[in-house]
């Protein structure tokens, strides 16, 4: 793997007229359902639902804009996006005079240049210049295993049009039983309002290299790490030395390529994710009167149509969408899944 890495994030956005199809043909994937609930004044919302809780939300209808179009898409839905895409989508936003709400870009160090507790001892010596007026460190714990998730160094306030979160990412997939070799420090930018519509032009209108040249110059816009103390003048602390790690890091960064996440599940983490997340749904649909076993076991046969090759990789490595779609239709509720597919199949 490359030592440094780019990855957008999240990409909030709103367009004034448009459609919730002509939004899904955009985005060009993903399955997009109905929900019963509305979202922020929008009366008709769609979910789409990623990888490790992942969604997308697409949300139109509301009383003071009937034709404005509403899109929310976190990271597990983006992650295995080309540079391509995001920058084509942009374009696209603002040709339909929309506007950027949010936008996260995150600046990726496998080499281990810096932890968090390094990055947060240069603050409290004074080496960092930076609009931000607040820095903390969270710990992070994961409750159901105990695992350590790693620390996290916050510059900035949530609320605000601007917000930096330095972590250890690696820590985080460990926590999720991901395995994750070497370091893994995770630099993430997040753009509200007019901070975010100004990163979205530039999406729209650089290419990839000149792309993450200007994030990095954004960040160091936003903080900078330099040889200097809080008795400085402003103006020496500004224009005082680079810190050597902080420029091998923002040089590398700037080097960086686009990830595409490609998202490795196993059977018994999908197992655990159905069993804390469906199982109360699924009983009551079962025990309900107006759905049934029945019905779930119709809507389960259903579902294989919806089958992607992340799900076809779970299931048996190798074999093709149409193939399996064919025998699973098969599929006697007595004999299983299972049975379906191993007919046949080998």
């Amino acid at each position: 793997m490359s030592s440094w890495a780019m990855s957008i994030g999240w990409l909030r956005f709103t367009v004034p007229s448009s459609t919730v199809e002509t939004l899904k043909r955009v985005l060009g994937e993903g399955d997009w359902i109905r929900d019963e609930k509305g979202y922020e004044g929008y009366r008709e919302v769609w979910i789409c639902r990623g990888n490790d809780s992942g969604y997308g939300r697409i949300a139109t209808g509301a009383k003071r804009a009937p034709r404005e179009v509403h899109v929310d898409l976190s990271q597990e839905l983006i992650s295995h996006w080309t540079y391509e895409k995001f920058h084509q989508l942009a374009a696209w936003v603002l040709d339909q005079k929309g506007h950027f709400g949010r936008i996260d870009v995150a600046l990726d160090d496998r080499m281990g240049v810096i932890d968090v507790d390094g990055v947060y001892e240069a603050v409290a010596k004074g080496h960092c210049v930076s609009h931000f007026r607040q820095c903390r460190i969270i710990g992070g714990l994961d409750v159901p295993t105990g695992a350590d998730r790693g620390k996290t160094l916050a510059l900035g306030s949530r609320q605000s049009e601007s917000y930096l979160r330095i972590y250890d990412k690696a820590a985080e997939q460990r926590a999720k039983e991901k395995p994750v070799e070497g370091p893994w420090m995770r630099w993430e930018m997040e753009w509200k309002r007019e901070r975010a519509q100004a990163v979205g032009l530039a999406l729209s209108t650089l290419d990839q290299d000149s792309f993450q040249k200007y994030i990095v110059g954004v960040f160091r816009t936003a903080v900078d790490f330099r040889d200097c103390t809080r008795a400085d003048d402003p103006k020496d602390r500004y224009y005082a030395p680079i810190l050597g790690w902080w420029k091998t890091l923002t040089e590398g960064m700037a080097r960086a390529k686009l990830t595409i996440v490609q998202a490795v599940k196993t059977i018994e983490q999908v197992k655990r994710w159905a069993e804390r997340s469906l199982a109360p749904t699924l009983s009551l649909l079962c025990a309900h009167p107006q759905a049934g076993e029945r019905w779930l076991v119709r809507t389960i046969v259903d579902g294989v149509d919806r089958w992607r090759s992340k799900h076809l990789s779970l299931l048996q490595s190798g074999k093709t969408l149409e193939k399996a779609k064919h025998r699973l239709h098969w599929w006697n509720p007595r004999d299983g899944f299972s049975a379906a597919y191993g007919s046949g199949m080998a």
